[in-house]
């Protein structure tokens, strides 16, 4: 696979599941490229994915309460990522919305 790094974000953003907001928290990602696997977007260009690591204190338990597909962070400068929680130490794993 050629993945490729596209772009890295650090700061604050707000978490939500579904229409509820859970709280504000630090986040560090990374933004991937796959170039060898095009979307499934009509214009054949790559998805991005995302991972890295937010802060999870306090809204853990709330989290794997909504359920793994309903997860939402809203980076500082309003992009969306949807996403899921791979570890208890806050790796997550994501796409753009």
């Amino acid at each position: 696979m050629a993945r490729r790094l596209v772009d890295s974000a650090a700061g604050i953003g707000s978490v939500q599941a579904g229409d509820l907001t859970l709280r504000a928290t630090r986040y560090q990602l990374k933004f991937w490229v796959d170039d060898d696997l095009p979307s499934e977007g009509s214009d054949g260009t790559a998805e991005t994915v995302v991972d890295g690591h937010i802060d999870i204190t306090g809204i853990g338990e709330a989290a794997v309460l909504s359920g793994p597909d309903l997860l939402t962070l809203t980076l500082a400068d309003g992009r969306e990522i949807a996403f899921r929680i791979r570890s208890s130490g806050g790796d997550i794993i994501g796409r753009c919305l």
